[in-house]
């Protein structure tokens, strides 16, 4: 399996995209979920990739902004928004290493 996925490291970086951008779509939309897409994603890209990397500074920058609003209603979501984008992070992140390294990836 490794020396296959050694192969086709070419493809790493564009099936990775493929499954960010459907993951994103999954978060966007409720007809399928995201979170089976963005974690192969991240594995595939390597936590390292930029694109990954600008996609979380975005993530944080709208999630602070949201806790500054001044609608409550806004302000409440933002807060629990971070608070469950933390929780999703510390859970995820052994999985995404381990992923990475069985596909020797970042």
């Amino acid at each position: 399996m490794q020396q296959l996925v050694r192969r086709a490291a070419f493809l790493r970086r564009p099936i990775g995209i493929i499954c960010l951008v459907i993951g994103i779509i999954g978060w966007i939309f409720p007809i399928l979920p995201g979170w089976p897409f963005i974690i192969p994603a991240i594995a595939l890209l390597g936590r390292r990739d930029r694109t990954l990397r600008r996609m979380h500074l975005i993530l944080r920058h709208i999630l602070r902004g949201m806790r500054r609003a001044r609608q409550r209603w806004l302000r409440n979501l933002g807060v629990r928004g971070s608070i469950e984008y933390v929780r999703v992070k510390k859970m995820v992140t052994p999985l995404i290493i381990r992923a990475e390294r069985a596909l020797g990836a970042g």
